[in-house]
């Protein structure tokens, strides 16, 4: 099944969003499955956003940790794109979350991380995580 992502450009940052992923939980072995959502500072290269999905499958199948595999995407991208600036956010949901009363005691999972000038300012990392919610906000209605 091809992965669609939606390119959305605000200010600087283009935003390229939702790219689902799965793998195994490394502590349980039971699968966990999400969207990742990654904003970069347009430089010199530039990527399809099937490249972006393939970087992501890249880095979630086998048996991961979602925030190493959030981190392992951030560099793969960091080196790939050389982007002034990079944000990488992923959702997860884990088969393994603990259930007690039929109703699960944890939400989705959520884990970033941050490359170059979006590491050090707070405007692009605002910027990013309300294009994040503003784009999933627009997809539910």
């Amino acid at each position: 099944m091809p992965v669609q992502a939606t390119l959305v450009r605000h200010s600087e940052i283009v935003l390229v969003r939702p790219i689902p992923f799965h793998g195994l939980c490394e502590q349980h072995l039971l699968p966990f499955y999400g969207v990742v959502h990654i904003g970069y500072v347009r430089g010199e290269k530039r990527l399809h956003h099937d490249e972006f999905a393939q970087i992501v499958e890249a880095c979630s199948g086998g048996i991961r940790v979602q925030q190493k595999m959030t981190t392992r995407i951030g560099l793969w991208l960091d080196h790939q794109l050389g982007a002034p600036g990079l944000g990488v956010l992923l959702e997860g949901g884990y088969a393994c979350t603990p259930v007690r009363d039929g109703a699960a005691l944890a939400g989705p999972t959520t884990t970033m991380a941050f490359y170059g000038s979006m590491r050090d300012s707070a405007e692009q990392q605002r910027q990013f995580l309300t294009l994040t919610r503003k784009t999933a906000e627009s997809k539910d209605e």
